[in-house]
């Protein structure tokens, strides 16, 4: 069945080690959209966080933003779909986080809060030009109305642990989902990349045979599951990997672009 609708993960498969989108993968996603294939990305960062990647692929379908939690198309001034934490349970976890010194921090509409800023845990987002961070302070339990997506993050290898505290903690209420070595996102209960993916693809007419879903890491695992065609880089998980359809050279590799020249243009 032919592929409608490429869904694209952001970090450690459409952008590089360096964070940037290569020649050649601009090149196949223009094709493909020549084509007249749908292009969007899904990511576990942020609208305004994936929004830059978006427009520079012009990507010609809404964005999949928070994991799942958020559709938005780029120029709206707000999404077409999106699920928010509980205001309880955002309490919880900003005064668990808190006491036990972890740093976290959480995404309302598209401003960044955190109880204090500290620009070590945000190298990911160094490419987005106008990133807000506000620093809430003693304050920080005023802030927990809609909320879209938490994410704690340690530099020193114990995100792994932290996350499973905060998945025991509040079982009924998130889901928390390993995006990076040092960063755990925190999504409303049920909402994953396969969600927001599925939601837009009805929206399109697309089914899930006509999805080529690409991703790296844990937070993928849903999406790839989900879609037709799995394409997984070599430098993913093994969890990843055993899920792929398709086995695409590494995100430093032109891996993506060399994927959609074989399985969309050829």
């Amino acid at each position: 069945m032919a592929i409608k609708l490429i869904a694209l993960d952001l970090d450690g498969t459409l952008l590089t080690s360096d964070k940037i989108v290569s020649p050649r993968t601009l090149a196949a996603i223009a094709a493909a959209r020549a084509r007249g294939v749908y292009v969007t990305i899904a990511t576990g960062r942020m609208f305004k966080g994936a929004e830059v990647f978006g427009r520079q692929i012009e990507a010609n379908a809404p964005l999949v933003c928070c994991n799942g939690g958020v559709v938005e198309p780029i120029g709206a001034e707000k999404p077409i779909f999106a699920r928010k934490l509980r205001p309880d349970a955002v309490r919880g976890i900003l005064t668990l986080c808190h006491e036990r010194n972890w740093y976290v921090n959480w995404y309302i509409d598209n401003l960044v809060y955190v109880e204090h800023i500290d620009n070590d845990y945000f190298y990911a987002y160094r490419t987005v030009p106008d990133l807000q961070l506000q620093a809430a302070g003693d304050r920080f339990l005023d802030y927990t109305e809609n909320v879209l997506q938490c994410v704690v993050r340690d530099l020193s290898g114990h995100v792994q642990d932290m996350a499973r505290v905060i998945a025991a903690r509040f079982p009924d209420d998130v889901t928390v989902q390993q995006n990076t070595g040092c960063s755990a996102d925190i999504t409303p209960h049920g909402v994953s990349k396969a969600l927001g993916l599925d939601w837009l693809a009805k929206r399109l007419g697309i089914a899930p045979e006509e999805v080529m879903a690409c991703g790296d890491g844990d937070n993928d695992l849903s999406m790839l599951r989900y879609a037709g065609t799995a394409v997984v880089p070599a430098n993913g998980l093994p969890t990843a990997k055993e899920l792929a359809t398709y086995a695409a050279d590494s995100n430093d590799e032109d891996g993506i672009a060399k994927a959609i020249e074989e399985l969309v243009l050829r």
